[in-house]
């Protein structure tokens, strides 16, 4: 089963479609076709962040889209994940009653909406705004409904999403160590590759270096104003060096899902970290 999977994996790396890439990698931003019946979408932006733990920051995109704050969307699952375990209402690796078959590492991997509105109800919006304050996370507004991080009120820049990651990759929350652990398992990437909504990313080289490790979590909404947002966060372990990522790119609806996959797969091996 497990060399099934790895052969899948290695057709759908192979396939990526090769124009798109040579496209993206001669802009700071994935290529879009414009979209002929739009009445002034919104312009492409894009920030990418990199920060070596042991040495700080080492890479950033020129961008005022750094210092944005724009839906979390789906990489709002990390935090939630983190307030749901210490919290005590769920427990890794098991269903969590009520809320369909997912277990934490599914529901981190499909980004499982109705998952994670579970663990908000079981919260409520008390302890909810609490934890968001104690991680500094954002504008920590929880106010607009049932998927606040899906286009609603919570939002975060790229700059507050590296403090904060930096801060959990580093177990310096202010929650259990094992809830911290747990998290970061549910996000392993397989060898050589990204998986999100969007399908499959390559990064770096393949076959994959056997010292690199790769946790990340994709995210994908449409804020109001008809305004694509598209992340890639995570972190890069390649031997005794450690690197936290962050990728946003907001645009068109047209965006696709996986531009800032994409983004942060061209910097992360023009800065040689992968």
């Amino acid at each position: 089963m497990k060399a099934s999977f790895v052969v899948v994996l290695s057709l759908l790396l192979l396939g990526f479609n090769a124009s798109a890439q040579n496209r993206a990698s001669r802009l700071p931003y994935p290529y879009i076709e414009p979209d002929a019946g739009a009445d002034e979408p919104p312009k492409v932006q894009a920030c990418f962040l990199l920060y070596d733990l042991s040495a700080g920051e080492i890479r950033r995109t020129p961008s005022p889209a750094c210092k944005r704050r724009v839906t979390p969307a789906a990489t709002f699952d990390i935090p939630h994940a983190l307030a749901g375990l210490d919290g005590s209402i769920v427990r890794a690796g098991q269903p969590l009653a009520g809320s369909g078959t997912h277990s934490l590492d599914t529901a981190l991997m499909y980004s499982s909406t109705e998952y994670f509105q579970f663990i908000a109800q079981r919260l409520g919006d008390t302890r909810e705004r609490e934890y968001m304050n104690r991680f500094n996370y954002g504008n920590a507004d929880t106010s607009s409904g049932s998927t606040f991080w899906m286009g609603g009120s919570l939002q975060i820049s790229p700059d507050e999403q590296m403090l904060f990651l930096r801060r959990f990759f580093s177990e310096q929350l202010p929650v259990n160590k094992q809830a911290m652990a747990d998290v970061r398992a549910g996000l392993r990437q397989p060898p050589g590759a990204m998986i999100g909504n969007y399908g499959a990313v390559a990064i770096g080289r393949f076959p994959a270096r056997v010292d690199t490790s790769v946790v990340a979590k994709s995210g994908s909404a449409v804020m109001a104003g008809n305004e694509a947002v598209r992340w890639q966060v995570g972190q890069i372990t390649r031997g005794t060096r450690s690197f936290v990522f962050v990728s946003c790119v907001t645009g068109p609806l047209n965006l696709p899902e996986g531009a800032a996959a994409t983004f942060a797969a061209n910097e992360l091996r023009a800065a040689n970290v992968l």
